[in-house]
């Protein structure tokens, strides 16, 4: 006997998944929690491929004719896998909701390949044991004005609270400084500037300004293009993509890591310098 949360008693619109992978499973599995009925779509189960076993126990693929019909889509694969199903005429008269969970492209470029769509980019944070799914996303000008926004906000309350941010810029900055492996640069950056000012007898004040400098480079770096990433996001559109996008990003970070401690450096040296001047 499925329990049916009270919530999903006052959705009356139908939601579906786009991805087959870890992520797209743990968001079926959660909106099934709720009592809502998700179907979910895979390029690689259109092709005859099969669900595993516990999950085609639980969830049952359709094909992207029934999906390109539902009011509400997560988006579980690269937003460059979303490109090529525009391709398809039925997706680009697409009008429901689409929560973009890519990481790969700004809400724009999404919104160029489905222009009829109400497209907004949302990290859900995965919870290890199940339950609750708490989320940002982002709400910009184009979206707020937008009358579905209220469809997409009621499919969101089933699987958890969202945390809303209006400018995109600081979106990538939230949700990249909200992953565990930034989290630990971080602390290590925030360590480093702290020891390194010491052994340099200067001023403890000038930690805050170096770390802006530092995170802000980092970001700035760690969002600007790189060939190698695009041309792997072209290839992942496995039930895994979105795991190995990530990965893709965290060895770009490592390199880009390297220039950001060269400016920190740097800067600490002209400070030295001003200072003994």
């Amino acid at each position: 006997m499925t329990t049916v949360d009270a919530r999903c008693d006052h959705f009356s619109h139908r939601v579906g998944i786009l991805g087959a992978g870890r992520l797209g499973l743990l968001l079926a599995s959660r909106l099934k929690s709720m009592g809502a009925d998700v179907p979910l779509w895979s390029r690689r189960f259109e092709n005859g491929a099969q669900l595993p076993s516990i999950a085609a126990a639980t969830y049952k693929p359709v094909s992207s004719d029934y999906v390109a019909e539902l009011d509400v889509l997560f988006s579980a694969i690269p937003n460059q896998a979303l490109f090529r199903l525009s391709s398809d005429e039925r997706w680009r008269s697409f009008n429901g909701v689409i929560f973009a969970l890519g990481i790969d492209a700004q809400v724009q470029r999404v919104r160029e390949f489905l222009p009829q769509a109400l497209v907004v980019r949302l990290c859900p944070a995965i919870p290890p044991d199940g339950g609750e799914i708490t989320s940002i996303g982002l709400l910009d000008a184009s979206a707020v004005g937008d009358s579905r926004l209220d469809i997409g906000r009621a499919a969101l309350d089933l699987l958890g609270p969202v945390t809303w941010i209006d400018e995109e810029a600081l979106y990538d900055l939230t949700t990249l400084l909200c992953g565990p492996l930034l989290t630990l640069l971080k602390s290590a950056i925030s360590r480093t500037i702290e020891r390194s000012l010491e052994a340099g007898r200067l001023p403890t004040q000038l930690k805050d300004e170096l770390q802006h400098i530092v995170f802000k480079q980092l970001v700035r770096r760690s969002l600007g293009s790189s060939g190698s990433t695009q041309r792997a996001e072209r290839e992942r559109s496995t039930p895994g993509g979105v795991t190995e996008v990530a990965l893709g990003r965290r060895e770009h970070l490592s390199g880009v890591l390297f220039g950001v401690v060269e400016l920190m450096l740097d800067h600490m040296t002209h400070l030295r310098e001003e200072q003994t001047s």
